[in-house]
């Protein structure tokens, strides 16, 4: 149907995608540790029963079969307001384990520390090696500042002085608290459109379902209409053969 076709290729695209993210979901709750909750292994059975009902969907758009179709979307609407809770919950949860990520650590060696290595206990016992090592090179010629180290600082490599890449020279305290909140706002931007896209392939699976009643509803009406006007034709043939016997009873 050349009316439909719009919305109906937006039906099937909707229903393969969510399979594949489905399916995909599905494979990595599976290699998840068993948990005393079961969570992992009910949220598996949970996502194979969306793909049930995205196969429904995908075969309602490719057969123009309103039920079908009309269950995918609800569906989709459902799913689309049960995920959302979980994925905000996750989006806290990571907001707040980053907040201390830049947070110092007393369990790694500090490079803003002007002293020598070797004076330092603390220092000596998490990086013995550094006894021997030039102390022109080691981590008292960085930057002073505090006496402790965040996590995305102890990760920043070593470089060259003529090195184009971001050291731990360069990576300051502040510069990891703007990494760390540009990374929450990319990952909180990405939740809401994933969010907004789903409800979105939601109304459209949904608006489509409509259009399939609608024509299946019409498409009854003039059945329903056709087969009165037969037997309404039918009615009026018998009558004029009565006629047509009765008249030819009375010349008799």
């Amino acid at each position: 149907m050349v009316p439909y076709s719009g919305t109906r290729t937006i039906t099937l695209i909707v229903a393969l995608a969510t399979l594949a993210s489905n399916i995909l979901s599905a494979l990595f709750f599976y290699q998840l540790p068993d948990d005393p909750y079961h969570l992992a292994s009910n949220f598996g059975w949970y996502l194979h029963f969306a793909n049930l009902l995205s196969v429904f969907g995908f075969i309602g758009a490719l057969r123009q079969h309103a039920p079908s179709v009309a269950i995918f979307a609800n569906y989709l609407i459902l799913d689309t307001l049960l995920s959302t809770v979980p994925r905000f919950l996750l989006l806290l949860t990571i907001t707040s384990f980053s907040s201390s990520i830049c947070s110092p650590s007393n369990t790694l060696p500090s490079p803003f520390s002007t002293s020598n290595p070797n004076s330092n206990p603390s220092l000596s016992n998490h990086l013995p090696s550094l006894s021997n090592t030039n102390p022109s090179s080691s981590l008292s010629s960085l930057n002073p500042g505090s006496d402790d180290i965040s996590l995305l600082y102890a990760l920043a490599p070593m470089r060259s002085p003529h090195s184009e890449y971001l050291s731990q020279s360069d990576f300051t305290p502040e510069s990891c608290m703007r990494t760390v909140y540009l990374g929450q706002l990319m990952l909180g931007a990405g939740v809401v459109v994933a969010t907004v896209l789903q409800l979105v392939g939601a109304m459209c699976v949904r608006g489509y379902a409509r259009v399939l009643w609608v024509r299946e509803m019409r498409e009854e009406e003039m059945m329903e209409a056709q087969m009165a006007r037969l037997v309404g034709e039918g009615y009026r043939d018998a009558d004029v053969d009565i006629d047509e016997e009765r008249g030819g009873m009375g010349k008799v």
